[in-house]
């Protein structure tokens, strides 16, 4: 699923994107994410009025920039310039609305895959179907309304919905998540919102490309490209990044593999032979 988001955004790889987090609402480690997840699912409208962008080949970083880059494994600097410059540039802006129902199935649910996809499209029929009336908040959702609205994450500061909102099904460990850009928020149904979205558009999707790809040759690109990695990958704070970068510099505290275990002994060359710790020495003659 994240790769598919990330070629909608123009990103190569599988390391979950800001946008991929937080539509689905994930704030651990892309590993622990995983891990507590079994599937994925989306269904929604995505209307585009007008989109904005770049042409790539002409795309290039400021020398400025480009000296902020350290040329060796610095944390502090990297994470300085991470949070100062992002992991990625904004080279397109898609313009309108969306109306989507993410579903997010935990490992110890036992639904099976056909029952998930029977749940998603019987809550989308419910959303976007009623062409007379409101989508209808069950009063477990209304309560997390307000407290799940602002716990979505975010890395590099793109991707924030704010009238999106959570709930959650404690019996399947299913977490369902409704959320809309563009229109006004006054607009309760889906229909609703579909007639206030031409004269209220919102950002729906962007493109981007890594700033890493625009330093060739650049000295030091290597140690902020693998910090960068590093950063999507385990998303730590943004303000403990330098210390967390601090601990991957590599450190031996276990024997090599295939090293003899305890100090290293060498061979000492004396003319003489020690019988004992406390007795006589011999000496003996090299020079016949």
């Amino acid at each position: 699923m994240s790769e598919h988001f990330n070629e909608e955004l123009d990103i190569a790889g599988r390391i979950p994107s800001g946008v991929f987090n937080a539509m689905f609402e994930f704030t651990g480690s892309w590993l622990k994410d995983a891990s507590d997840t079994q599937h994925l699912a989306f269904d929604g409208w995505f209307i585009t009025l007008y989109s904005v962008g770049l042409t790539r080949s002409h795309i290039i970083l400021q020398d400025a920039v480009k000296q902020e880059i350290p040329t060796a494994w610095d944390p502090p600097t990297l994470a300085g310039f991470i949070e100062k410059y992002g992991t990625h540039v904004i080279t397109g802006v898609e313009m309108g609305g969306k109306d989507v129902i993410y579903v997010k199935q935990q490992h110890t649910s036992n639904l099976q895959t056909t029952d998930v996809q029977k749940l998603l499209k019987r809550i989308a029929d419910e959303r976007f179907s009623d062409v007379k009336g409101l989508f209808r908040l069950d009063s477990e959702e209304t309560s997390q309304r307000d407290k799940l609205a602002d716990s979505l994450v975010t890395m590099n500061h793109v991707g924030m919905d704010s009238n999106g909102f959570a709930s959650h099904s404690v019996k399947e460990d299913i977490t369902r998540i409704y959320k809309r850009r563009g229109g006004l928020e006054s607009a309760q149904s889906h229909n609703q919102w579909l007639t206030m979205l031409p004269s209220a558009p919102d950002v729906i999707s962007m493109s981007f490309v890594p700033i890493t790809s625009l330093l060739n040759g650049v000295a030091g690109s290597g140690f902020l490209g693998h910090a960068v990695n590093l950063y999507l990958r385990y998303k730590p704070p943004i303000e403990e990044l330098h210390q967390f970068l601090e601990f991957q510099l590599p450190r031996q505290w276990a024997p090599v593999f295939g090293a003899p275990l305890g100090r290293p002994r060498t061979e000492h060359r004396n003319t003489y032979l020690q019988f004992s710790l406390m007795g006589p020495r011999l000496y003996v003659n090299t020079s016949l």
